[in-house]
């Protein structure tokens, strides 16, 4: 009698990984923590993936060095000192993981008959439907697949189906889904909408190190670490097609929320059965999981995201922050505020309340001063827009910003309000710069109307200057680099404008009357001239820290 087949991700080769001569090669979980290979980075099937798949290394990671965290009675467990002894031993084999590997191993088979990894064994409808394999591709199931022919457009081979099996657990949009049988919120054969992946919900905020195991180190908070009620879905009872129960601790809500850090990077939103033939995924069922209580109000544990105040749900003294996903218009500029602020920094207070920083960030500046670590982190930012009713993905949000340690740390509340007003001057010049081409359309003869594309345009082309005097950026010289740096606004602002005139036509150079002055009795001639010196006289108040002795605007 033949044995039944595995595909354990522990020894199979299914993470793609970079290497750090450059080259790319599967490897299996023990690969990533056996010392053998000097892993850079994932590099799978798209940003989204690869943050799910190394959320799941976090989890493994978190969880197999709990047992550090439980000292003797009369002793203290230090972070401080935890991830200083950590970081000396990156290069070697993590033997705690390895023995937690051990521990759980059998629940990392991908084909397992009982508890398949990330799977309920038997789910199924009460038509015993299944569905093409790209429906757990959620972010590209129309055009992914178009670039495909043959075997490789009908299924996937289980290094792929175990990647974005990772994928749909922590993003799959929302929307009615396959009503499975034993699902008791199951109406008339549908599963109706509860949400999307918890990780979906979030503004992903990764500290990139210079390899694998030190970026896993970057972004390991002391809670991840500590928490004795945090369990991962490999560390918990087989899931069923029914909603997973969750023991309610005394004065709970009506619905217990995630347990801890752990448990939400492995958030079983969906329950999924693959479907496979011949060695290679045919078909997949995917029917609703476990519902984030209360839209995910105050489900605060999720180290890597930054979190949004809601006005219009914090009623009675009760405060309530959301996971804020990055905006996918003008990224960087719009998530600077949420990923450095704190409560007690300048302009917030009991009326505008702070959002809340990624923990990771925080935890990396309360330790600098103690622990060796680059001045500067490497951040990225990954994200999905969903569109409408959050039933299919719209837009994956991807960017990355260089933020100095002394940003960060609580006593720079100074600092943070300076670098914040220098990106919002540089946000509201780039929209006067929008209205300027309005102007440009009303003195050709045409109705004033702003004009987001150039806003969009110079914003996109000065970012990445932004993120690099960031990255230098001096807390004992601001003055002088903000300064430095309207200037190059200003002048990119004006180049800029100046295409525009060009291109602006005869009839805007010579320009037209309009009604001006307050109940519009008066007149003026509007030209592209007269536009251009208004423009510049935005810029001046906006850009209101430029040095007067370095004035050299044309």
């Amino acid at each position: 009698m033949s044995s039944p087949p595995t595909y354990s991700l522990l020894t199979e080769p299914w993470i793609n990984c970079e290497l750090a001569d450059g080259s790319e090669k599967l490897l299996g979980i023990r690969d990533i923590f056996d010392g053998q290979h000097e892993v850079r980075s994932i590099r799978g099937d798209s940003p989204t993936q690869n943050y799910a798949v190394l959320r799941v290394l976090l989890a493994i990671f978190w969880r197999a060095h709990h047992p550090e965290t439980l000292v003797r009675p009369g002793q203290t467990f230090t972070y401080a000192g935890w991830f200083e002894a950590r970081l000396k031993e990156l290069g070697g084999p993590d033997q705690l993981v390895s023995e937690y590997l051990d521990e759980y191993q059998d629940r990392f088979d991908l084909l397992h008959p009982e508890k398949p990894f990330m799977q309920v064994a038997d789910l199924r409808t009460s038509k015993d439907s299944r569905f093409p394999v790209q429906r757990i591709i959620p972010e590209a199931e129309d055009e992914y697949f178009t670039m495909r022919a043959g075997e490789a457009r009908e299924s996937l081979d289980l290094a792929e189906a175990a990647r974005w099996l990772i994928y749909a657990q922590a993003y799959d949009y929302s929307g009615i889904k396959s009503g499975a049988v034993g699902d008791a919120r199951v109406k008339g054969g549908r599963g109706y909408p509860i949400g999307t992946g918890w990780t979906g919900r979030t503004g992903g905020t990764l500290v990139v190190g210079k390899n694998l195991r030190e970026t896993l180190l970057l972004n390991t908070t002391q809670k991840a670490l500590t928490d004795t009620n945090d369990r991962p879905v490999w560390e918990r009872n087989q899931d069923t097609a029914a909603e997973r129960h969750i023991d309610k601790p005394e004065g709970a809500g009506e619905t217990a929320g995630p347990q801890g850090p752990s448990d939400l990077a492995t958030w079983q939103g969906r329950r999924v059965r693959l479907f496979v033939e011949d060695g290679r995924v045919t078909a997949v069922l995917v029917s609703n999981g476990d519902r984030i209580p209360d839209a995910g109000a105050n489900v605060l544990d999720d180290p890597m995201t930054p979190y949004r105040f809601s006005k219009n749900q914090s009623k009675g003294g009760k405060v309530v922050h959301y996971a804020q996903p990055f905006d996918p218009n003008r990224t960087m500029w719009r998530s600077l505020e949420p990923l450095i602020s704190l409560d007690r920094d300048p302009g917030f207070d009991g009326k505008n309340v702070a959002p809340i920083r990624p923990r990771n960030l925080s935890q990396l500046a309360e330790i600098a001063e103690d622990v060796e670590m680059p001045p500067v982190l490497d951040i990225q930012m990954v994200s999905v827009s969903y569109g409408p009713n959050e039933s299919s993905v719209a837009t994956v949000v991807t960017g990355r910003i260089d933020l100095p340690v002394a940003l960060l740390e609580p006593e720079a509340a100074d600092l943070r309000a300076e670098v914040i007003d220098a990106a919002a001057s540089t946000r509201d010049a780039a929209i006067a710069l929008g209205q300027f081409a309005g102007h440009l359309l009303e003195a050709a003869g045409g109705m004033y109307e702003f004009q987001p594309d150039p806003t969009d345009g110079i914003l996109a082309e000065i970012e990445p200057r932004f993120v690099t005097w960031l990255g230098k950026l001096d807390p004992d010289d601001t003055d002088r680099q903000i300064s430095d740096w309207q200037v190059e606004v200003r002048e990119q602002i004006l180049e800029r404008a100046a295409e525009l005139m060009r291109g602006a036509g005869p009839k805007a150079l010579v320009g037209r009357e309009i009604s001006s002055g307050p109940d519009g009795a008066g007149t003026r001639i509007l030209s592209a001239g007269s536009a251009y010196r208004m423009l510049q006289g935005r810029l001046r108040k906006i850009l209101h820290r430029i040095d007067d002795t370095d004035d050299t605007e044309d």
